[in-house]
């Protein structure tokens, strides 16, 4: 497997582009913020058909999730005056812009799912096989023999 250089671009250490990147990707790192996010696609929606339709996220979650996504900007929350008051939730622009820009993301990792399901089971058989290494050496007091291209 050969190296090739990343293209010159927005790629170089100090690049104010990166600081705006990595806040966009810091936006996405809460674990519920994607699913909130897809499921507006659909709409405005309530709090409670958001829970339903969000499988496995609490209501304390899924309140911050949207408190947060709220505070970033990418959804917009609606209050209306009523007895029960009535709250309902949409993407903002940003949000809309955002899922856009996601959009060759989601692609790609439709397209390399297998190769890194695959990469990440070889990493563990590695992972492994050090481990017993290690222990046998431990035991018997004998090194491991190396791997010719392994690490």
């Amino acid at each position: 497997m050969t190296s090739r250089p990343v293209p010159a671009g927005p790629w170089v250490h100090g690049d104010p582009g990166l600081d705006a990147l990595q806040g966009a990707i810091g936006v996405l790192g809460a674990k519920w913020s994607l699913a909130v996010l897809a499921r507006l696609t659909d709409g405005t929606q309530r709090f409670n058909e958001l829970s339903r339709a969000i499988d496995g996220v609490s209501r304390r979650m899924l309140s911050a999730t949207l408190r947060q996504l709220e505070r970033d900007g990418l959804v917009l929350r609606h209050v209306y005056a009523r007895v029960p008051a009535r709250v309902e939730y949409e993407l903002s622009d940003s949000g809309e812009a955002l899922l856009a820009a996601l959009t060759p993301l989601l692609d790609w990792g439709k397209s390399h799912q297998i190769e890194i399901a695959e990469a990440r089971e070889r990493f563990d058989r590695l992972q492994l096989w050090r481990a017993a290494g290690q222990e046998m050496q431990a035991q018997t007091g004998t090194r491991q023999p190396r791997v010719p291209g392994v690490y």
